[in-house]
């Protein structure tokens, strides 16, 4: 366990420990761009890196199946615009905001669904 060549390797885990606690998510429907615009809490977490929004095709979320739709960066507007599964009339996505840390932990809000109108 103490040779050079092992102690390189990336670890494949993040550190036990250090979950984040999950941000509180809120989604509604922005006529004005035609996108879903998904606000939420700030993370006070001081290793944070960035949040990641994540969406599944309709209800319920499924983590199996989560893409991810973007990101947004400390000191942004806590808000992301998406049409990600949803581009057409009806469709319906669900949604959640992910606290990245720099550790590698993460955590996943509230799921926030939405049917485009």
């Amino acid at each position: 366990p103490t040779d050079a060549i092992v102690d390189s390797l990336p670890d494949l885990t993040p550190a036990p420990g250090s979950t984040p606690a999950a941000v509180t998510a809120t989604i509604a429907w922005d006529p004005i761009t035609g996108k879903a615009k998904i606000t939420f809490s700030a993370s006070s977490d001081p290793n944070l890196d960035h949040y990641e929004i994540r969406f599944t095709h309709g209800p319920p979320y499924s983590t199996d199946d989560e893409l991810v739709a973007g990101n947004v960066f400390p000191g942004s507007p806590l808000e992301f615009l998406t049409d990600a599964g949803l581009t057409i009339p009806g469709s319906t996505a669900s949604f959640k905001v992910y606290v990245m840390l720099t550790t590698g932990n993460e955590i996943g809000s509230n799921t926030v669904t939405i049917t485009r109108p």
